[in-house]
């Protein structure tokens, strides 16, 4: 009798165990990297602003001066996407409201760091960080009084739902009179959020509206069929083992 009630603890505990792998699987293999089509769309509503005109200039090389520009708080930065390849992302900058607005065309990810100050030189991070390289970037920014920081539960209301991220913050305190605080979604790299100033310069994003999937850290964990068709045929091949170990004890 204490053998066969071995026996079923020891298989009930498998059940869990492999229910508790294909779970943790599920959570794992997540994608973490995001598909950028031509067309798609990010805005972001200007919180604080120095109120001074800019000028825009592209990042080197070719360092195009694009023109000048201005926002307010409660104006909108929208940017655009026109192509995509694997080393560049380009597309068209809205800065301001439909009555002061601005708009320049076949700007470059780059061109928005140098133009906005949303990077820390030498790296440029822009509207979109490079997430499967954090290390490389890590390494670029070591020498720029830059803090990095992992954020769990970072909360923030993006398309009318108040849902937590994941978010790499690179905070940079005085590195040659920039200051700077860059929330990037660890995932996908899309800026979330930005406070950057630099001399009488400052601005201050957050991203409020996108037709980006931006996964948050809420997660419905199920287990699909083909999971059940790999634990079923291990917990019958456990119970054959388990027989044949009997019957060579008696």
């Amino acid at each position: 009798m204490q053998s066969k009630k071995t026996n079923k603890i020891s298989i009930s505990s498998l059940c869990v165990i492999f229910l508790c792998m294909f779970t943790i699987f599920s959570l794992t293999t997540a994608s973490s990297n995001i598909g950028l089509e031509i067309g798609d769309l990010l805005t972001y509503e200007v919180l604080e602003s120095s109120g001074t005109e800019n000028v825009f200039y592209g990042n080197w090389p070719p360092g195009t001066y694009f023109g000048n520009w201005s926002v307010v708080p409660n104006d909108q930065i929208r940017y655009s996407m026109t192509s995509i390849t694997e080393t560049e992302i380009n597309g068209t900058l809205f800065l301001g409201n439909t009555m002061t607005n601005s708009t320049f065309y076949n700007v470059r990810n780059v061109d928005l760091a140098f133009g906005l100050t949303i990077g820390i030189y030498p790296w440029n991070g822009g509207f979109f960080a490079n997430s499967s390289d954090w290390e490389n970037i890590e390494s670029q920014v070591q020498q720029t009084n830059t803090t990095i920081d992992e954020i769990s539960n970072f909360e923030q209301n993006i398309n009318g739902e108040n849902k937590s991220y994941e978010v790499t913050l690179f905070q940079t305190s005085d590195y040659n009179g920039q200051f700077s605080a860059l929330y990037y979604h660890s995932s996908t790299g899309v800026l979330l959020k930005a406070h950057t100033s630099y001399g009488l310069y400052e601005l201050s994003i957050e991203l409020i509206s996108t037709n980006l999937e931006i996964e948050s850290q809420t997660k419905t964990v199920f287990m699909d069929i083909s999971s059940l068709l790999v634990i079923f045929p291990l917990i019958s091949l456990f119970r054959i083992m388990k027989k044949r170990s009997d019957k060579r004890k008696r």
